[in-house]
Order: structure tokens, then sequence, then C-alpha cells
């Protein structure tokens, strides 16, 4: 299982209301997304604003905790995940996303990436 994952902090400049605001739409881009590549599941999360995690960042020094959280779970290998991302459909909402990402995603701070539960898989463009 090919995991597409999303990591994102908001923008400085952007309460958390209002990156909530807009982390809903892109929660249906996401959805949408992967409908159109086929995904066996799609999860969008946003960061509680609770007490508890709060206290795990000062007890153990770690860095805040992502304000947005979304995964593409797709059963295909690596390339043919690349492949899909490149038909007309999905290509033109990972579009959007950049778009919706420009809005509300300090990208610098943020991480996109592919995982596996494999540990062994190897994801090489063009290995099978």
């Amino acid at each position: 299982m090919l995991k597409w994952v999303q990591c994102v902090r908001r923008r400085p400049d952007l309460t958390v209301v209002e990156f909530r605001r807009q982390w809903q739409r892109y929660g249906e881009e996401i959805v949408s997304l992967g409908a159109e590549l086929g995904a066996v599941r799609v999860e969008v999360s946003a960061a509680l604003a609770v007490g508890a995690n709060a206290e795990w960042q000062a007890r153990r020094g770690s860095a805040p905790p992502f304000d947005g959280l979304a995964e593409i779970h797709f059963s295909g290998s690596a390339p043919e995940f690349f492949a899909a991302l490149e038909s007309p459909g999905p290509k033109a909402r990972v579009e959007r996303l950049e778009a919706l990402q420009e809005e509300l995603v300090d990208v610098s701070r943020s991480c996109f990436f592919l995982a596996s539960q494999d540990a062994e898989a190897s994801f090489a463009v063009g290995e099978g």
C-alpha cells in the first residue's frame, strides 16, 4: 500500500479558525483527487487544540503539531501513482491543491512524501 502523506503547517498570518475554514475546502479537493486516482482510502485531519498536545510538546521538547494532515492510500506502485497524477483530471486537481496551498500552507515548514507500511519497499520512479 502506497500512501501520499501531507503534513502541513498553516501560514503564520492565518489564525487557526481561518486555516480550518480553508482546510475544509482543501480536504474536499483531496477526497475528490483520491476518487479520481482510485484510492482505497483518503484521510484528512486537523490537529486538535487541546491541552494534551501542548503538554506533550512541552514535556518532550517536540515541535508543535502540524495543523493539517492528509493521506491518500493507493494500491498500486509509485510509478503507477505518478502516471495517474499526470492524467488530465488528477493533474488539474493537483494544480487546484497547489493554488490552495499558496493561500493557507507554509510550504517551507510542511512536508509531502510517499510512505508505505512495507519498510522494504522501493519507490524509485521507474521501479515496479
